[in-house]
C-alpha cells in the first residue's frame, strides 16, 4: 500500500486530504470540549456569585432590622416588659408607636411588630394582625430569621426577624423579652429577582417547614423544570446552602444556556465542516483531471517514444504541464539533431583531446622556465661581480629575489615577508631613478607576524611611484606605515607627488566602490583581492590634493576570513 501511495500523486493528495480532515475533526472536538469546560467554569462562577449576592441581600435586611431594634430597646421602657397588665401594654405600645411608624416609613416591607416578655406573653403589638405558630412560639436568646405564614388572612408567606431584648441588672445582662418584626416577602424576593436579571439560572427559597417558599428563574427557556429535576440534570450547576437557622437557598445554573450562541456556533462549525469536505473533493477532482491524468499520459508517451522516436505529444495547453509537454517535444527534436551531430562531434572530440595534451606539455615546459630564469639572473650577478659592477650584481640579485617571491605558491604570507619584498623593490627603484625617488617602510613589531595577502603593499607603492612621483621633476618620497589601531591593522601609503584633481580623485573612489573585471592591475586588483579574502570587513580611503600628493589608508582585521 505504501509503495502504491509513493508511486501515485493522486493517492498522496488523497492522504493529505484525509490528514487535513482528521486534524480538522480533532480540532473541532478539542474546541467543543474546551468551550464546554469554559462554560462549566463560568456557570460555577455564576452560581457562587448568585449565592453571595443572595446572602448579602438577606444579611442586609437582617443588619438593618438589628440596627433599628437595638435603637428601640435602648429605650428605658424595655425594663417594664415583665409587668403584665393592660395599662403597661398600652403605655409600651404608645411609646413604640412613633418609632414603629418611622421604621415602616423607611422599610415598607415591615408590616407588624410584636413584643414578648421572657414568658412569651405578648406585651405589645403594632401594625397588621399577625401571630406566631405554636411550633415557633418560644423565647430566642439569639437573633433569628425565618419564613412562614405569620400574617392573618394572608395565605402567602412572610419573613420574621427575632431580636432578643436584654436589660442590665446589678451589672449583668438579663433577658427581659423578645421582639419579632414581620416583613412581607416582596422586597427581599424582588432583590433576588434583580440579582437573577437575565441569567440562565433559578433560585429557590425554603425552610424546615415549607419545602418551597419561592422559586425564581432568569429569562431563559427552562421548560418549567423543578429544582429537584435541575439538581439531577448534568446540564446544571446545583448548589444549596443555609442562611441562618431557618432559610435555605438553592441555586441552579444552566451550563448550555449560559454559553452565548453555542447552538449557532455548532451549526456554523458543521456547515464549515461540510463546505470544507466539498472543497477538498473538488480539489481532488481538479488534481486528477488537470494533473494526475496528463502526467500519466506523458509517462506513457515517454515509454512509447523509445520505440517511435518521431512521435510528439502536441498538447494544446498553456499551463505548467503544457510547458513541460512542449519542453519534452523540443527536447526530442534537439535529441534528434544531437544524434545527427554526434558523428561529426567524434572527430572534434579527438582533436580536442590532442589539444589538451599539447597544453599539458606546454604547462610542464613553463614550470621549467622559472628555474632557467633563476639560473640566468645568478649568472648575470656572477659576471657583474667579476667585472666589479657591484650595482649591476645587487640589482640582478634583487630582481632574482623578487621573481622568486612572485612565483611563490601560497597567496597568504606575513607582513614580515611583504616588508622584505618591499626592500628588494625599493633597491631596484633607487637604481632605476638614480636615487631621485626614495621608498621608506615603517612597520610596528606586533604586526610583523600577522597574516597578509601576497603583493598587498607593492602595488600601492608602485601606484605612488609611477602616477605620483615619476612625472614630478623634484625628488620624491613614498612612505609606507603599517601599525595596529585598536584591534585592526592600518596601512598608510603616502607620497609627495603631483596628486590628483577632483574629477580624477572621484573616479578613483568610484573604482574602489565598484571595481570592474576589466580594470587594470593596481588599486582595482587590490580591492578585488581584499573582497575575496576579507568579505566586506575592510575600508579604503583615498585623499589627494593637486600638487601636494596622495594618501591611501587601508583598514583590515588582524586575521584573514577566507
Amino acid at each position: 500500500m505504501i509503495k502504491r501511495i509513493r508511486e501515485s500523486l493522486l493517492l498522496q493528495l488523497l492522504c493529505i486530504i484525509l490528514i487535513i480532515l482528521l486534524m480538522f475533526t480533532g480540532s473541532l472536538i478539542i474546541s467543543q470540549n474546551f468551550i464546554y469546560e469554559i462554560s462549566c467554569a463560568n456557570s460555577e462562577s455564576l452560581s457562587n456569585y448568585l449565592m453571595e449576592q443572595i446572602d448579602d441581600s438577606l444579611s442586609f435586611h437582617k443588619d438593618r432590622l438589628r440596627y433599628q431594634a437595638s435603637y428601640f430597646f435602648r429605650y428605658p421602657g424595655s425594663s417594664e416588659l415583665g409587668k403584665q397588665d393592660s395599662q403597661n401594654e398600652q403605655t409600651l405600645e404608645s411609646q413604640l408607636q412613633p418609632l414603629f411608624a418611622q421604621i415602616t416609613s423607611q422599610s415598607r416591607d415591615v408590616v407588624a411588630m410584636m413584643v414578648f416578655d421572657k414568658n412569651m406573653y405578648e406585651v405589645a403589638h403594632l401594625g397588621r394582625s399577625a401571630s406566631l405558630p405554636a411550633e415557633r412560639r418560644y423565647l430566642r436568646t439569639d437573633e433569628d430569621f425565618d419564613a412562614g405564614q405569620y400574617l392573618s388572612n394572608d395565605y402567602d408567606y412572610s419573613y420574621a426577624y427575632y431580636y432578643p431584648i436584654f436589660t442590665t441588672s446589678d451589672g449583668k445582662a438579663v433577658q427581659t423579652g423578645m421582639c419579632v418584626f414581620i416583613m412581607e416577602h416582596w422586597i427581599i424576593d424582588g432583590n433576588i429577582r434583580n440579582i437573577l436579571t437575565d441569567h440562565a439560572a433559578a433560585v429557590m427559597l425554603s425552610d424546615s417547614n415549607t419545602p418551597v417558599l419561592a422559586m425564581y428563574t432568569g429569562d431563559w427557556d427552562h421548560n418549567d423544570m423543578t429544582m429537584e429535576e435541575m439538581r439531577h440534570d448534568p446540564d446544571y450547576i446545583f448548589k444549596e446552602g443555609e442562611w441562618d437557622s431557618g432559610i435555605k437557598v438553592a441555586t441552579a445554573v444552566c451550563i448550555s444556556a449560559n454559553t452565548e450562541g453555542s447552538g449557532r456556533i455548532r451549526i456554523l462549525v458543521s456547515l464549515g465542516y461540510s463546505v470544507t469536505i466539498l472543497l477538498l473533493l473538488m480539489l481532488l477532482g481538479f488534481s486528477y483531471f488537470n494533473m494526475a491524468r496528463p502526467i500519466n499520459q506523458i509517462t506513457e508517451f515517454i515509454n512509447r517514444a523509445i520505440r517511435h522516436p518521431d512521435d510528439r505529444l502536441n498538447m494544446n495547453r498553456v499551463d505548467d504541464i503544457g510547458i513541460v509537454a512542449a519542453s519534452l517535444d523540443k527536447m526530442l527534436d534537439d535529441n534528434q539533431k544531437m544524434i545527427e551531430e554526434l558523428k561529426a562531434g567524434k572527430i572534434t572530440l579527438y582533436e580536442t583531446r590532442l589539444a589538451r595534451q599539447k597544453m599539458e606539455i606546454l604547462a610542464y615546459r613553463n614550470q621549467i622556465n622559472p628555474h632557467f630564469l633563476y639560473n640566468t639572473l645568478s649568472c648575470m650577478r656572477d659576471m657583474a661581480l667579476i667585472h666589479d659592477e657591484d650595482d649591476i650584481a645587487d640589482m640582478a640579485m634583487a630582481l632574482s629575489d623578487i621573481f622568486r617571491y612572485a612565483v611563490k605558491g601560497s597567496n597568504i604570507v606575513t607582513f614580515r615577508d611583504e616588508v622584505q619584498y618591499m626592500e628588494k623593490y625599493a633597491s631596484i627603484i633607487n637604481y632605476r631613478f638614480s636615487g631621485k625617488i626614495s621608498i621608506v617602510t615603517e612597520i610596528a613589531d606586533e604586526v610583523l607576524d600577522k597574516p597578509a595577502i601576497r603583493f598587498l603593499l607593492q602595488p600601492l607603492v608602485e601606484n605612488s611611484v609611477f602616477h605620483g612621483l615619476e612625472e614630478s621633476l623634484d625628488p620624491g618620497v613614498v612612505s609606507t606605515r603599517v601599525s595596529m589601531k585598536d584591534d585592526r591593522i592600518e596601512i598608510e601609503v603616502k607620497d609627495n607627488g603631483v596628486g590628483m584633481d577632483e574629477d580624477t580623485l572621484e573616479a578613483v573612489r568610484e573604482m574602489i566602490s565598484n571595481p570592474g573585471e576589466s580594470a587594470s592591475i593596481g588599486l582595482s586588483n587590490i580591492v578585488q583581492r581584499l573582497r575575496l579574502f576579507y568579505d566586506d570587513d575592510y575600508k579604503i580611503t583615498v585623499d589627494s590634493e593637486e600638487g601636494e600628493g596622495t594618501t591611501i589608508v587601508i583598514s583590515l582585521p588582524d586575521h584573514i576570513k577566507k
